[in-house]
């Protein structure tokens, strides 16, 4: 196996009411009210199409789900409140 670094960065639009806190699990995760929160995460997208324009989806079982998080070894999850001017 080799190990490849992957990088993922969002700038999201979210409801005002969303709040970024570090949940009582030590992560960082959007409080959506309601007693709700939300952590962020990778989503494996898929496709079957090798050519330019191919539609992308996340429709597989939850055994290829599985074996993909199984290769995760490490995750980091930053979060950052920011005000738009």
């Amino acid at each position: 196996m080799k190990k490849v670094k992957v990088t993922i960065k969002l700038l999201m639009e979210v409801p005002d009411d969303w709040e970024v806190i570090e949940h009582v699990d030590g992560i960082p995760a959007f409080d959506m009210g309601d007693g709700r929160f939300m952590d962020m995460t990778f989503a494996p997208m898929v496709t079957s199409d090798a050519g330019e324009g191919a539609e992308w989806s996340d429709d597989f079982d939850d055994d290829f789900a599985n074996s993909i998080l199984d290769m995760v070894t490490e995750c980091d999850t930053e979060m950052e409140a920011i005000t738009v001017q």
